[in-house]
């Protein structure tokens, strides 16, 4: 249910030639890589055990947004996210979902 949107997503990023990366030649063959922009990885997602790897891989291109553009801006020069950081930007993305309840008790 919730794959298919980001599958069909993924698909149209790949028909307009947006997710297009080069390519790579192996054993004389070409191979195209179409991964400059993807928003899933369905089976790393599905594999990870970590609950820290499937925030970064679900909704990818959001997560990585987040991170450039809300997390990096609160850390100065040199040093480490933190829990402030953290909890700014999972504030942010809540807020950017509207305002269910679900959302704050999750992030928090």
């Amino acid at each position: 249910m919730y794959y298919t949107p980001f599958c069909f997503s993924d698909s149209s990023l790949i028909a307009c030639g947006i997710s297009y990366n080069g390519f790579t030649k192996k054993d004389g063959a070409i191979i195209y890589k179409w991964d400059k922009l993807v928003n899933i990885y369905v089976w790393i997602l599905e594999t990870s055990s970590s609950p820290v790897e499937m925030m970064r891989l679900w909704n990818h291109q959001i997560h990585l947004w987040l991170k450039n553009y809300v997390t990096l801006r609160l850390v100065g020069p040199g040093k480490s996210v933190g829990f402030k950081e953290n909890m700014i930007t999972f504030m942010v993305s809540a807020i950017w979902h509207g305002f269910y309840p679900f959302y704050y008790i999750m992030f928090a």
